[in-house]
């Protein structure tokens, strides 16, 4: 190969060599992008968790200490019923308190008082969860989550996160839920924002990079091909002329401190030895 060759054979290589560095680049921030979502989603139902475990405990043993002594069911409902009935929470007032009697009977529900009284414990979500049964399973576990879909006033069905808990000392269990949609609005909007930044940045790299190989790359090669290449095609040329016997020829480059110098230093010497030969050869 050329010297030329070889200049470009390194500059193709030191461009394979960021272009790969670059892609790289890109997919570990994307990589450290998805897991800083999935982490902050993680984070935003882990409140909703938190939140709603505080709900319950916090009315667990209030409902407990109400129903103390009390026997007659339809007077522990008028009582459960009035602790509960009027409780909202969150910003939009969708979370509310619901009471089950062990089995899956309903026994104080505040958005749908028709079903008190009635067994849903085979009820399944539109996706087939059989959420009622989960809950009343996990609440005689010790208390737990379920998450389910279920149908929001004006909203239509969205995905729901529930709590269930004993009412210590009683046949019932209570728990609350959250609906989880906007956890996924607040991962898409923190993903939009993520993707902005993130491009925005790597657009600016590579533009960066793009810059570095026009003002300083592509000048170095021409720089590099015309201080290296165009002298050693000057000194060859030389070199030829003296091997046919034409030793006038100027010699580029004496006043070089490189190699290139030294070669051309090296030629006058020669060119020199060979004038003096021929003068001794002419007098012989």
């Amino acid at each position: 190969m050329s010297i030329t060759r070889k200049i470009l054979a390194l500059v193709a290589v030191l461009v394979a060599f960021t272009a790969l560095t670059a892609a790289g680049y890109h997919r570990l921030v994307a990589r450290v992008r998805d897991m800083a979502i999935a982490r902050t989603s993680e984070m935003l139902l882990q409140d909703y968790r938190n939140e709603l475990k505080d709900l319950v405990d916090g009315m667990a043993p209030t409902l407990a200490a109400a129903a103390e002594g009390v026997t007659d069911e339809r007077e522990l409902h008028r009582i459960f019923t009035g602790l509960v009935k009027g409780a909202r929470f969150f910003p939009d007032h969708s979370g509310y308190y619901f009471i089950y009697r062990t089995g899956g009977t309903v026994f104080v529900l505040p958005t749908l008082p028709d079903l008190e009284g009635q067994n849903i414990l085979d009820r399944h979500d539109p996706k087939g969860t059989p959420f009622i049964r989960k809950l009343d399973q996990v609440a005689q576990a010790g208390g737990g989550y379920v998450e389910y879909w279920f149908d929001k006033p004006g909203r239509g069905v969205l995905p729901k996160l529930s709590y269930a808990r004993m009412i210590p000392g009683t046949t019932y269990w209570v728990g609350t839920g959250v609906y989880v949609d906007d956890v996924a609005a607040r991962q898409q909007q923190i993903l939009d924002d993520v993707r902005e930044t993130t491009s925005a940045f790597l657009w600016r790299l590579y533009l960066a990079v793009g810059n570095g190989f026009l003002v300083v790359v592509i000048p170095l090669v021409v720089f590099l091909v015309t201080s290296v290449v165009r002298p050693l095609r000057q000194l060859t040329a030389v070199a030829e002329s003296y091997s046919v016997g034409e030793l006038d020829l100027k010699i580029p480059g004496l006043e070089r401190t490189d190699e290139i110098g030294s070669l051309a230093k090296a030629l006058a010497r020669l060119g020199t030895s060979m004038r003096k030969a021929m003068q001794l050869l002419k007098v012989g």
